[in-house]
């Protein structure tokens, strides 16, 4: 087994995750600005993670992770994992690429527009796409997480089947399993429309328990994700391939309870809701790309309307 040089850009709660999680069987160090690396680098966190890459019993997994942080890319890495909001995306990469243009990259972050600026700058073969099976919140010193068995990973380009073969293969060798979807790009879409509307919503609040005894608020997210389904599959996405359109086509009255259980009661569930009020800024931004493209495919889209008066 290869040991891989990783830079990971940045130390947020996904790129801590999956740091801790390669560290084991790779050479991990992180990407940061210069006033950042004065305070991280060589700097210890605690952890409090569910991992579920262990059997049930030793699933809750404790202990520290201490950060190697860099302000400029000045060797040759295996692979650079950026890990960023997606509209953080382009200027992140406008800066790796100036110090490793022939880097290959995985980028661990949500999609709406499709591969045209990527493309601008990167060559085809240099990169692949996916998305985390993780999340949680760091509270104060400590990470409070989870992260799952498995990853999204993609190749949108033929081109980049190697790079997925490997990066394929560096996860595995971590006992993380990568799903491989059938289009990398219509996951990612998929995934971007059944978040965005729960974070507008949730924006009204900034608090889940609030946000959940707001049935009303909760419907309409419900309604306003079944619009957005509709205009994936109007993007060309076969919706027949991912299951959780038909459990949000699910009477409301039958759906609701299951939802809020779940928030309530699944301590997986809890630590990504934790990631979720970090991330809503990403999840407005997404939701008003959504609705642009909604308005001007003239797909009527009512309780995205609705939302959008929340934003």
């Amino acid at each position: 087994m290869k040991i891989m040089k990783i830079l990971i850009v940045g130390t947020g709660v996904i790129g801590t995750l999956y740091a801790h999680a390669l560290s084991g069987h790779h050479e991990i160090t992180h990407f940061v600005r210069e006033n950042k690396c004065n305070i991280m680098n060589k700097r210890t966190i605690s952890y409090d993670i569910i991992d579920e890459r262990e059997d049930k019993e030793n699933m809750y997994t404790i202990g520290e992770y201490t950060y190697k942080c860099v302000v400029n890319v000045e060797c040759d890495y295996d692979l650079i994992i950026v890990p960023v909001n997606s509209y953080q995306l382009n200027e992140v990469l406008e800066t790796l690429i100036k110090q490793a243009p022939n880097a290959n990259y995985l980028l661990f972050t949500l999609n709406w527009d499709g591969t045209k600026e990527i493309d601008s700058m990167l060559k085809q073969e240099q990169y692949i796409m996916g998305y985390p099976g993780g999340g949680g919140t760091f509270k104060g010193n400590l990470l409070w997480g989870n992260i799952g068995q498995d990853v999204k990973l993609g190749a949108v380009y033929k081109e980049q089947k190697p790079l997925l073969s490997k990066t394929i293969k560096m996860f595995e060798e971590c006992s993380i399993i990568p799903e491989i979807p059938t289009n990398i790009l219509h996951a990612l879409w998929m995934h971007n429309v059944g978040a965005s509307p729960i974070g507008v919503g949730l924006s009204k609040y900034n608090d889940i328990d609030r946000y959940l005894k707001d049935e009303k608020l909760v419907e309409t997210c419900f309604k306003a994700m079944s619009e957005c389904y509709s205009l994936c599959e109007r993007r060309g996405v076969n919706l027949s391939e991912f299951p959780e359109v038909e459990m949000y086509n699910m009477p409301f009255s039958v759906i609701y309870p299951m939802f809020k259980n779940n928030f309530e009661e699944n301590p997986i569930v809890q630590r990504f809701t934790a990631h979720a009020l970090l991330a809503i800024d990403e999840m407005k931004d997404n939701f008003k790309k959504i609705l642009q493209l909604g308005n001007k495919m003239g797909i009527t889209m009512p309780n995205m309307q609705k939302l959008d008066n929340l934003v």
